[in-house]
């Protein structure tokens, strides 16, 4: 039972549900925050889920809606033009960093944002 065999697929196994978990929790809700504040607060983005790629090689962004913060205005109608992507994939080289690195979660988090606001063209 503690062989190598059995303790290196355990702690991989610990180590990938580790970056899942902390990618659909607090990870989402910072680049949430990014997005806004890289926006200057005109646009405000919801991710459904985020995964690591079994490698730690790669963040699949699944669902993303970015959504006008201010709704314009046409003939007194107001007009509400959210922008969807339906799945990202970004290549993130040592992902499991993100977990035991503040300055590691800070990169990536900006990594990820400019790369949704370049796909979309939102910001110069």
């Amino acid at each position: 039972m503690l062989s190598p065999g059995m303790l290196f697929p355990a702690a991989y196994l610990l180590v990938y549900l580790s970056t899942n978990i902390y990618l659909n929790a607090d990870f989402k809700k910072n680049l949430s925050r990014s997005v806004t504040r890289s926006t200057g607060n005109t646009w405000h983005v919801s991710i459904t889920s985020l995964n690591s790629g079994l490698g730690l090689d790669s963040i699949t962004l699944n669902t993303i809606e970015l959504t006008p913060v201010v709704q314009s205005h046409i003939h007194g109608q107001s007009t509400h033009h959210a922008t969807t992507i339906k799945t990202l994939e970004i290549a993130y080289p040592e992902l499991q960093n993100i977990l035991f690195s503040p300055k590691e979660r800070l990169s990536s988090t900006k990594a990820v944002c400019e790369k949704i606001l370049s796909d979309k063209r939102l910001v110069q």
